[in-house]
C-alpha cells in the first residue's frame, strides 16, 4: 500500500516522489552466528524508517506529491512493490541504506530499476562514507551525502527543471559516464527546523517488537549524535539536541493525533543532558500525557532519582549499553563505567518497576575467552529482563575500523561497496579466538540467559496476551 499526499495526487504538474523502504532491513547478520541469523525471527523488530518520514514531511511542505511505501513493515514481495509503484507512477524513487546491509538493499534497487526505469536517489549513513563507490552501481542515479534537509529538495527541483547539478552541494551523480561529487554542504539544519515526521502516510499499525506491550508504537528522536567517543561506535560525536518544548509537542501529536500508546526515545543516550530530561519530565507532568515510553542510555548518565521520576511519569523500560563485564575491556573501548555503577542502575531500575534491557558485545579486539566468560557471568548476576548480545563487527567511521585500515592496508567496506567482497569475508581484527569458538560462546550466552528455568517461568507469568506469548516463543525458538 502506498500512502499518498492526500488531495494532491491528481496534480500532475507536481513532481511525484516515492520513498521506498526495502524489505528485511532490521537484521544485521554479521552480529550473530550463522545459525542464529538463519533462525532469527523477522518479526522481532519492525520499526519505522524515521529519517525517511522526516524527509517525506519536508518534501510535502515544499510542494511535492509524496508517496511512502514501507515494504519492510508491510512484508511485500517484489511483485507487490512493483504493482504499488506502477499505480503511483513516481518520477523518482528514494532509498536509504546502511553499510552492512548495502549489497542487500542494492539488490532490491537493481531489480526494481530493471522493471521501473525511473531515477533512483539514495541517501543514508552509507552514502556519506562511500559516495563515489556507491555510484559505480548504475541502478543508482544520484546520491545525497549527509543530511538531506536542504540537499534533497534542491536536487529534486534541479532534476525537474533540467538544471545544472554541479550547483547542488553534497550530491554525487554521473556526467558523461564520469562520477561527479559536488562540494560538501555544512550541516546547519536541526530537527527543530523541519516538520514532524509524516506519520499520517506510514503504516503505523504494522510496527511492532517482540517486547511491545501497547500498540500502536512510535519512535521519537530527541537528539542526534552522542558526545562520548567509544572506539567501536560510528555515531557522530556532535550532539544536536531538541528543546524540551519541541520534543513534548511531538509527543502530544503522537498521542493525541495518531493514538500512539508506546514511544521509544531512540537517542543513543536519552539522559545525557540531565537539565533537558528534567524539563521534558516537567512538561509531561504538567500536560498529564498518558503513554508508555522507553529510553536508551548509559549507566553513568542516570541516577536513582531520575529513574524513579521517569517511572512515575510512564517510563516502562530502560535499555542500558553495558557491553562488557570486564572493566579492562571497557577501558580498552573508551567506555569505562565501574561495574558497581551498572549493578546499582539495574537495581534502581528494577526497584522502580522498570523492565531492564542490557546490550552486550563479544569479540572485541584483544578480548579473550576468559573476558567473554566474565561478561556472561556478570550478565547472569544482573537482574536483567532481556539482553541483546552482538558479535563485534568493525564498521567504517569507528576508531577501531580506522586502526584496522591502517594495520591491514585494506578498506574492506569500500571493497564491499564496490562488490569485490562479501560481508562473510570480513576477517576478525585482533580477535583472541576463532570465529567458530566465538559463535559457540555467543550461542551459549544467549541460551544460558534465556533458557534458565526460573527466567522462563518469570516471563510466562508476565505474559498478558496470546500474541505476546507467540512472539516470545518465536524469539526463543530462533536461539535454539
Amino acid at each position: 500500500m502506498i500512502y499518498d499526499n492526500l488531495g494532491e495526487s491528481k496534480d500532475h504538474h507536481k513532481m511525484r516522489i516515492c520513498f521506498l523502504y526495502t524489505p528485511d532491513q532490521e537484521l544485521n547478520k554479521g552480529h550473530y552466528s550463522e545459525k542464529m541469523a538463519e533462525n532469527f525471527s523477522k518479526s522481532a523488530q519492525i520499526l519505522p524508517p524515521l529519517g525517511m518520514a522526516y524527509l517525506a514531511a519536508l518534501l510535502r511542505q515544499k510542494g511535492f506529491t509524496v508517496g511512502f511505501l514501507d515494504a519492510n513493515a508491510l512484508g511485500l514481495t517484489e511483485e507487490q512493490i512493483l504493482n504499488k509503484l506502477h499505480e503511483f507512477k513516481p518520477d523518482c524513487l528514494l532509498y536509504t541504506t546502511i553499510t552492512d546491509n548495502f549489497q542487500y538493499t542494492l539488490g532490491w534497487i537493481k531489480n526494481i530499476k530493471q522493471k521501473l526505469d525511473v531515477p533512483a536517489i539514495v541517501g543514508g549513513p552509507h552514502m556519506s562514507l562511500y559516495p563515489k563507490e556507491t555510484l559505480t552501481h548504475h541502478c543508482i542515479d544520484y546520491g545525497v551525502v549527509g543530511d538531506g534537509w536542504e540537499t534533497l529538495p534542491e536536487l529534486l527541483q534541479t532534476i525537474q527543471a533540467g538544471g545544472d547539478l554541479s550547483t547542488v552541494k553534497s550530491i554525487v551523480y554521473r556526467k558523461d559516464g564520469e562520477i561527479m561529487a559536488t562540494e560538501y554542504r555544512s550541516q546547519s539544519v536541526s530537527l527543530e527546523d523541519v516538520p514532524f515526521p509524516a506519520r499520517d502516510i506510514m503504516p503505523l499499525n504494522h510496527y511492532d517488537t517482540v517486547l511491545t506491550k501497547s500498540r500502536p508504537i512510535g519512535i521519537i528522536i530527541t537528539a542526534l549524535g552522542c558526545p562520548f567517543r567509544c572506539t567501536y561506535c560510528v555515531t557522530d560525536t556532535n550532539l544536536r539536541s531538541r528543546s524540551a518544548e519541541h520534543v513534548v509537542a511531538e509527543i502530544e501529536e503522537c498521542v493525541n493525533k495518531y493514538g500512539i500508546k508506546e514511544i521509544t526515545f531512540y537517542d543513543e543516550t536519552f539522559t545525557v543532558n540531565r537539565k533537558r530530561v528534567t524539563e521534558i519530565l516537567d512538561l509531561l507532568e504538567e500536560k498529564k500525557l498518558k503513554f508508555s515510553w522507553i529510553v536508551r542510555t548509559r549507566a553513568d548518565c542516570v541516577d536513582k532519582e531520575m529513574i524513579e521520576r521517569m517511572a512515575r511519569l510512564g517510563c516502562i523500560e530502560i535499555r542500558i549499553g553495558i557491553e562488557s563485564g570486564d572493566e579492562k575491556v571497557l577501558r580498552s573501548i573508551n567506555r569505562f563505567i565501574p561495574l558497581e555503577r551498572i549493578r546499582n542502575v539495574v537495581k534502581w531500575s528494577k526497584q522502580a518497576g522498570l523492565v531492564v534491557f542490557g546490550f552486550f558485545m563479544v569479540g572485541l579486539p584483544g578480548e579473550t575467552k576468559e573476558e567473554i566468560m566474565k561478561t556472561l557471568k556478570f550478565m547472569l548476576e544482573l537482574d536483567l529482563d532481556f539482553v541483546e548480545i552482538n558479535k563485534f563487527v568493525p564498521l567504517p567511521g569507528s576508531q577501531i575500523y580506522e586502526n584496522m585500515k591502517r594495520d591491514t592496508g585494506q578498506d574492506f567496506w569500500r571493497d564491499y561497496t564496490l562488490g569485490k567482497v562479501s560481508p562473510e569475508q570480513l576477517k576478525p581484527y585482533q580477535r583472541g579466538l576463532s570465529e567458530e569458538e566465538l559463535n559457540r560462546l555467543l550461542e551459549k550466552s544467549y541460551r544460558r540467559f534465556y533458557y534458565r528455568p526460573r527466567y522462563v517461568w518469570k516471563r510466562l507469568v508476565a505474559v498478558k496476551s496470546w500474541k505476546e506469548f507467540k512472539k516470545l516463543v518465536s524469539a526463543a525458538w530462533s536461539l535454539r
